[in-house]
């Protein structure tokens, strides 16, 4: 199975769509088959190469809205294929260790 995707090639590069093989979700991952995507300011940063150490091909676009697609093993049971998700630039935290309880979860290493 197959998918389109826009990616840029290196630095300054222009977007390009390319088609890649759809990937198999992992042990506590969730695939979602996107129908919206936001490009953020942090998107043409990279698309620009002034990351230090970015790594191209990149694909744009972190901020999704769609449908769960599959669901990989281990994944908690309230999430199910077919459930409308969106997914923001922020990942989550584990509101245990120090930097949590703080209230400062943007710097939470354990997400």
């Amino acid at each position: 199975m197959y998918m389109r995707s826009v990616q840029v090639s290196k630095a300054n590069g222009p977007f390009e769509i390319v088609e890649r093989e759809v990937p198999k979700p992992g042990p506590m991952e969730v695939r979602i088959k996107v129908q919206a995507c936001g490009i953020c300011h942090s998107d043409n940063i990279t698309k620009q190469g002034l990351f230090p150490g970015i790594k191209y091909p990149r694909a744009p676009g972190h901020e999704v809205a769609g449908v769960v697609d599959e669901v990989g093993g281990g994944v908690i049971s309230e999430w199910k294929s077919g459930q409308r998700v969106a997914v923001g630039w922020y990942g989550g935290h584990c509101g245990h260790r120090e930097s949590c309880r703080r209230g400062d979860f943007i710097t939470c290493k354990y997400a």
